[in-house]
């Protein structure tokens, strides 16, 4: 029997000194995820709620990147924050 893995929240960092990548990467989150499993950042980057691992998630949105730019993706367990632009209330619902 195979077991699914447990969704887990993703950091994902993109960037270029071409082009705005932040709708791009945004909206492939989006279409991967499902819009409700996607929290914005800054304009760089984003935190998704996934089963994907770092590397799944990292090869399905690099296919979007030209030569010289660049997308980072970490997974996290411990996180603090503090202000009303943070939805702590959407990462605790995550198990955090």
């Amino acid at each position: 029997m195979t077991t699914e893995p447990l969704p887990g929240l993703r950091v994902v960092v993109a960037w270029s000194e071409r082009r705005n990548l932040c709708t791009m990467i945004g909206d492939a989150l989006e279409a991967i995820a499902g819009a409700d499993e996607v929290r914005k950042l800054s304009d760089d980057a984003y935190v998704v709620h996934t089963p994907l691992s770092t590397a799944e998630l990292r090869d399905r949105l690099r296919e979007m990147l030209a030569e010289g730019e660049g997308v980072f993706v970490a997974e996290f367990e411990v996180w603090s924050g503090h202000g009303d632009a943070l939805d702590a209330r959407w990462l605790l619902a995550r198990g955090h």
